[in-house]
């Protein structure tokens, strides 16, 4: 008898088959628990998650201040001027929003949006503008359709078209900052998309051209008058413009997704505060780098692998070493799926203490890193661990997870499992939902870095929006990311490039978030090793928490100037305090008394502290 027919191998054969199959049970059962003994004693967040309510933003909480800001001349209400307004925090304009002309010419320079037209202003309003300009003031407009002020901004008629997705320069002397060719060039959309170009004015006969559409049509004129004035038209609706890509729906519009210099957004807001330091003269502008420096750079890394937990600390001494803070986004992985084995276990809280320690930042890279994320539902806003149990079931599909749940959960365990302050977020694989906004707000959190600068189109941190849409403004400042790792070629062997990007955006005082996953000590260590000490030079550095707090803070900072007698009355109200803010005064003038105050090298002056509450500054001239 052949020995497989044998009733002793039969037997035994049996007995491994009911093993196996044991073993496989026992396998699917640790798969779908918690399998680490120090979080089953943690039940939470108790307290709800609950949205705010949808209600527009309204446009008078900006109506205020003094006689020397922009004045916005609001002639649509219901038009996306929450794009001028978070564009001007960013870069640094004071300005008062007003529906009355009246108002608005008692500030030199307005700016009219979204449209200036007879079905947008009566009669005596265009007039009034006109001599505004007559008289030696600035107007600056957008979308100009008519209404009988065609030569006022010195063209003779205007064509509406969707046919255009980039426009051009001139050489002239009032833009001579533009040095880099993405700032000559500047996109309104992806030249491969026609679905992504704007609605777009082109005014026709202009005397002056100051940027034409690629087709070398007029997209940007000024005229300027016998007593001084000055008139900018142009084509295009700005504040739309702006918000469309800070809501990330510029449909890619862009050159580069990563690692490159995408500055279309910036362009045109340090475009508008070149125009208001030229035609105001009592101009205060506000730096954008705390403590003066030239660049805002932090270090962030993406924790969402088992190996990386290993890393940590070698990352860790290298920041130390350097003398650089940085921010370690922890993915919370409580449970074996798809994508890995649990990692979020008692070795890992070790290991955050000894981050914390070394003076870096703890924020949530959410429970489980789903490539879904963007597209779960939003949740109740109730999710708490240990129910809380999402699983990616596979490549585009996660099972359970939401989008409060996500946020909610992650903080949790990262705040009551550590001595860490979560108020960071980052999702994974940066799937961003529409509703990330006020449901990071709803869920304690103050600063998010969820998508590239590329794709942002722009450098600068900036105020995040409802929905990620046009109406409704959040409490959240979104940070954007410059450099990532994952785009070829390796680190290592694009520092000179990464060190040519964060010099042009050290120009005009961007951010340079670099995103890092430490899965590996090789290129991406020996980049961080070589780039640091090239940043330190002109770059400060700091935590995404220790940033957005300045940044914060800085956004609800007010600046008013009058003038008393011989000197100026410089007032500054901030409602938080705030080390290290940067002022560009008017040209000529200068701080009465330096107590407390300092000259920068490029003839900026830096305030040391600006506490709660009102700090008023005497200037004198020269």
């Amino acid at each position: 008898m052949p020995f497989w027919k044998q009733p002793a191998f039969m037997a035994r054969l049996c007995f491994a088959l009911l093993a196996v199959g044991l073993g496989a049970l026992a396998v699917m059962a640790f798969m779908g628990r918690n399998t680490f003994d120090r979080l089953d004693a943690l039940h939470g967040p108790a307290e709800p998650s609950v949205l705010a309510a949808e209600a527009p933003t309204d446009w008078r909480l900006y109506a205020n201040g003094e006689a020397s800001r922009l004045a916005i001349l609001l002639t649509d209400e219901n038009a996306a001027w929450l794009g001028l307004t978070h564009g001007l925090k960013s870069i640094g304009v004071p300005f008062t929003l007003t529906r009355d002309v009246a108002e608005a010419r008692r500030h030199q320079v307005i700016l009219a949006y979204p449209l200036l037209s007879g079905r947008t202003l009566d009669d005596a309003g265009r007039l009034a503008l006109r001599r505004h300009v007559e008289e030696g003031g600035t107007l600056i407009a957008t979308q100009v359709l008519g209404g009988g002020l065609q030569d006022l901004f010195g063209f003779d008629s205007v064509n509406e078209s969707r046919a255009h997705h980039s426009l051009t320069f001139e050489q002239a002397p009032s833009l001579d900052w533009i040095a880099h060719p993405h700032e000559r060039t500047v996109l309104l959309g992806q030249p491969d998309k026609p679905e992504s170009w704007i609605g777009t004015q082109v005014y026709e006969g202009a005397d002056r051209v100051l940027a034409r559409f690629e087709d070398g049509s007029p997209a940007l004129v000024s005229g300027t008058t016998a007593g001084g004035g000055s008139a900018y038209a142009l084509g295009f609706d700005l504040g739309f413009f702006i918000l469309r890509a800070h809501n990330d729906r510029n449909e890619q519009g862009y050159r580069a997704y990563a690692n490159g210099y995408e500055p279309s957004v910036d362009v045109w807001l340090r475009w508008l505060r070149a125009l208001y330091r030229q035609h105001e003269p009592l101009a205060v502008t506000l730096g954008t780098v705390p403590h003066g420096k030239d660049l805002a750079a932090v270090v962030t890394f993406d924790v969402d692998y088992v190996q990386s937990m290993e890393n940590l600390l070698a990352y860790r001494d290298l920041l130390v070493r350097h003398e650089v803070p940085a921010t370690f986004f922890i993915q919370t992985k409580y449970y074996r799926d798809f994508q890995d084995e649990g990692f979020f276990n008692d070795r890992t809280l070790d290991v955050l203490d000894a981050l914390v320690g070394a003076g870096m930042e703890i924020g949530s890279h959410s429970v489980s890193h789903s490539d879904r994320y963007a597209s779960v539902p939003l949740g109740d806003g109730r999710e708490a661990y240990p129910e809380y149990q999402p699983r990616v079931l596979a490549q585009g599909d996660t099972q359970g997870a939401t989008v409060l749940g996500e946020l909610r959960v992650s903080r949790f365990l990262l705040e009551h499992l550590s001595r860490a302050q979560v108020a960071s977020f980052r999702p994974g694989y940066l799937a961003t939902p529409p509703s990330l906004p006020e449901a990071m707000q709803a869920s304690g959190y103050r600063f998010s870095s969820s998508a590239t600068a590329g794709n942002l189109t722009t450098h600068l941190p900036f105020r995040a929006n409802a929905q990620r849409l046009y109406a409704q403004e959040t409490g959240i400042y979104e940070f954007p990311i410059a450099v990532e790792d994952e785009i070829p070629p390796i680190m290592d062997q694009r520092v000179d490039e990464a060190v040519d990007l964060a010099q042009s955006l050290a120009r005009y005082g961007a951010s340079y978030v670099m995103l890092i996953h430490p899965n590996e000590i090789d290129h991406k260590y020996r980049f961080l090793d070589e780039i640091l000490p090239r940043l330190k030079p002109f770059a400060w550095f700091g935590t995404l928490g220790q940033y957005g707090a300045w940044w914060a803070a800085r956004d609800r900072i007010a600046v008013d100037v009058r003038r008393q007698g011989d000197s100026l009355s410089l007032t500054l109200t901030a409602p938080t305090s705030i080390e290290g803010l940067a002022l560009t005064l008017p040209s000529g003038w200068q701080p009465a008394s330096t107590q407390g105050i300092g000259p920068l090298p490029d003839g900026r002056w830096l305030l040391d502290q600006v506490p709660a509450g009102t700090l008023t500054l005497t200037l004198r001239q020269r």
